[in-house]
């Protein structure tokens, strides 16, 4: 396991990533997971805007901006995926069970300190309402009883219910909606990029990719991500390969 000053690669990103995805338990990371992914980016980012100065429309550049993103995508999905795992270890808590915490990271403990309370709170909802659970636990301290200015019941006299008023209410018209009308829901935006294959027109140096380093030479074909391929296609460096239908 890398130790928390040890900078984060885009590979080990992808390492984690892929275990997450794959595991039903929080894997054990390092303790720095969240300040280490937003190092990560931040040095990607100042990679891409260094090229970008140089030679914005250069394969180089549009690899490392494809990386950028990509870390992006991956670190978010790793957030939300540790999430629901914590949520549903503090749910297990919550009804008495017991979790292993101690490869939480600082960030995480919090997180499930604080859904594990409400969660506790919550559980036993029904309860309160239907009058099953009727008082709480008195609060223990070290003043005696007999000391206290303990408040004499006093008697309340029932008032007499009001009959419900029921309003002659007419159901709303049912309007049959064409498919236009219906919004359609927005792309989920994902960590999978859409690729092409081409061929390569000329001998080029080696550039790296979200995925792979590329190392091409002339009359290759490589399938690789749509805009690193298009930005080859403008620079007249390759060309498109359409697959027989």
């Amino acid at each position: 396991m890398l130790k928390n000053s040890d900078p984060m690669s885009f590979e080990d990103l992808g390492t984690i990533y892929r275990m997450e995805k794959k595991s039903n338990a929080v894997s054990a990371v390092r303790r720095d997971l969240y300040p280490a992914m937003a190092g990560l980016i931040m040095n990607l980012r100042a990679e891409y805007e260094k090229h970008l100065s140089v030679d914005p429309d250069s394969i180089i550049c549009e690899g490392v901006n494809q990386r950028r993103k990509k870390a992006i995508l991956m670190s978010k999905e790793i957030t939300e995926i540790r999430m629901g795992k914590i949520a549903s270890l503090a749910l297990i808590g919550a009804r008495g069970g017991q979790n292993q915490v101690d490869h939480f990271t600082s960030e995480e403990r919090e997180y499930y300190d604080n859904v594990l309370d409400i969660s506790r709170r919550h559980v036993g909802i029904m309860d309160r309402l239907s009058g099953k659970k009727k008082f709480e636990p008195p609060e223990i301290d070290s003043e005696p009883a007999a000391e206290k200015n303990i408040p004499k019941p006093v008697r309340v006299k029932a008032e007499p219910v009001p009959e419900p008023v029921i309003e002659d209410v007419q159901p709303e018209p049912i309007i049959e909606k064409t498919p236009a009308d219906i919004p359609k829901k927005p792309k989920k935006e994902s960590v999978e990029e859409e690729s092409i294959i081409i061929r390569i027109l000329e001998d080029l140096p080696p550039f790296s990719g979200p995925d792979r380093n590329y190392e091409l030479s002339k009359e290759d074909i490589v399938r690789m991500p749509k805009d690193m391929a298009m930005a080859l296609i403008r620079r007249e460096k390759a060309a498109l390969v359409n697959p027989e239908p």
